[in-house]
C-alpha cells in the first residue's frame, strides 16, 4: 500500500504494444481513454446553444447622446457593442433552434419611483 512512483504514457503508445522501447515494470490497475470532442461533435450529438444579451445602462459608459459614450448610437455607423453583439449573433444564431435572443438590461433607473433595477427584460 506504499506509494512507489508514477508515470504517463499515451493511448498511442499503449496500442503499439510491448516493445523494447514501450515496457512498462508496472501492474496495471485501470486503463482511461479521454475523447477530446469537437465543436461539430457537441452540435451532431444534439447540443443546443441559446444566446441571451445584457446591457449595461450605467452612468459608467457615459451619456449615451454624447459620442464620447461607448453607447452613443450614430447615425453613421454601429457603435463597437452594436457590433459585437451582431458578430456573435450572425454565427449563433445557425446553432439556436428558436432563434430567439433574450435581452435584458442592467443599471436603469426604472419608472415609475426611479428605483436601479439590476435585471429588467427589455
Amino acid at each position: 500500500h506504499d506509494f512507489i512512483g508514477e508515470f504517463t504514457t499515451s493511448y498511442r503508445e499503449l496500442s503499439r504494444g510491448q516493445s523494447q522501447f514501450n515496457v512498462y515494470e508496472v501492474t496495471l490497475l485501470s486503463f482511461k481513454v479521454d475523447s477530446e470532442c469537437t465543436f461539430v461533435d457537441f452540435i451532431r450529438g444534439g447540443t443546443q446553444l441559446n444566446f441571451t444579451v445584457a446591457i449595461d445602462f450605467t452612468a459608467s459608459n457615459g451619456n449615451p447622446s454624447q459620442p464620447t459614450s461607448l453607447h452613443y448610437m450614430s447615425p453613421y455607423q454601429m457603435n463597437a457593442y452594436a457590433m459585437a453583439l451582431k458578430a456573435v449573433g450572425e454565427i449563433i444564431q445557425d446553432y439556436d433552434s428558436d432563434k430567439l435572443f433574450p435581452a435584458y438590461g442592467f443599471g436603469a433607473k426604472l419608472p415609475p419611483d426611479g428605483k436601479i433595477s439590476h435585471a429588467f427584460p427589455l
